[in-house]
Formats: structure tokens, C-alpha cells, sequence
């Protein structure tokens, strides 16, 4: 069977047809200017002052909701790998910190606080660089722990 047409023409190279009003990728161009790529960034020694700090400054950045739905995902990880005694991630691990930084990424562009959020605390770059490293993810797990227990504390509500 051939392809058929249906009155449009076709889309090549990562162009959208012009002829349905489509922009699409022009060679290589782009409108806009592209954010920067997330840096991977070891957690700081300390990462509980930092915390503390940031939401004593920062409190008002994201609701108790959306932390704590956050905290979440990193805390059916750190559930498995707080009983193991290997110094690398297990398969399963890295599997959930790869789809936790794209549900971070997800949550930061459906709204535009945790965005804020997400970028003040670093989130995406000690998610990052975390690596396969057991002991990097439980702090960072504690990190995002302290997170919600001072936002709790310096009074963090839910709107």
C-alpha cells in the first residue's frame, strides 16, 4: 500500500506544514531562547542549614500539597534503599531518580511556583547528581525531608 496524502502535504526534517499553520523547526533556528541544561550538582555538606534557610526566606514558594507530593516520590526510594547496604543504586533505584527528575520537570511546567520552588532549592541539579550513588540520594532524601519539616515550621500553608 502506498502512503496516501489526504490533501496535505507532508511534513520532512522536523518541519511542520506551513500550509496547516504550523511554525515547526526552522534549521536549526529557534524563536526563543532555550533554558540553560540542569548542571548536576553534588548536595552541599550542609544541605540542612540550607534548607532551614530557604524556607525561612522562601516559605511562601509552593504549598504543603505540592512539597509534599515531591517528597512522594523520593520516599518509596529511600523506603528500598535505607535497608540495603550497597554503595550503588539498585537497578529499580535509578530507574525511579531518572523518573523523578521528569516528574519534577513536569510539575515545574504545570506551574509556575513549584518551578520557582524547584529551581531556589536546586532540586533538579542534586536530583542529578545524585549518580548511582546510595549515599547521595538518601541526603537527598533527608534534604527533601528537612524541606517539608521547615516549611511545616515556619508556617507553610496550603494556598
Amino acid at each position: 500500500m502506498g502512503a496516501q496524502n489526504f490533501g496535505h502535504q507532508a511534513s520532512y526534517g522536523g518541519r511542520s506544514n506551513p500550509a496547516r499553520g504550523g511554525q515547526g523547526f526552522q534549521g536549526g533556528r529557534q524563536d526563543k531562547m532555550s533554558p540553560e541544561p540542569v548542571t548536576a550538582l553534588p548536595l552541599p555538606k550542609d544541605y540542612l542549614d540550607q534548607a532551614e534557610e530557604l524556607m525561612r526566606t522562601g516559605v511562601k514558594l509552593i504549598t504543603t500539597s505540592k512539597i509534599r507530593r515531591l517528597l512522594s516520590l523520593v520516599t518509596k526510594v529511600y523506603n528500598e534503599e535505607i535497608l540495603r547496604n550497597e554503595t550503588e543504586l539498585s537497578a529499580d533505584s535509578l530507574a525511579a531518580v531518572g523518573m523523578m527528575r521528569i516528574r519534577f520537570a513536569y510539575e515545574c511546567g504545570r506551574d509556575s511556583k513549584v518551578k520557582n520552588f524547584v529551581e531556589s532549592a536546586r532540586l533538579m541539579n542534586y536530583l542529578k547528581g545524585i549518580g548511582n550513588s546510595r549515599e547521595s540520594f538518601i541526603q537527598f532524601a533527608q534534604y527533601m525531608e528537612a524541606l517539608v519539616a521547615y516549611h511545616k515550621f515556619f508556617g507553610g500553608k496550603e494556598n
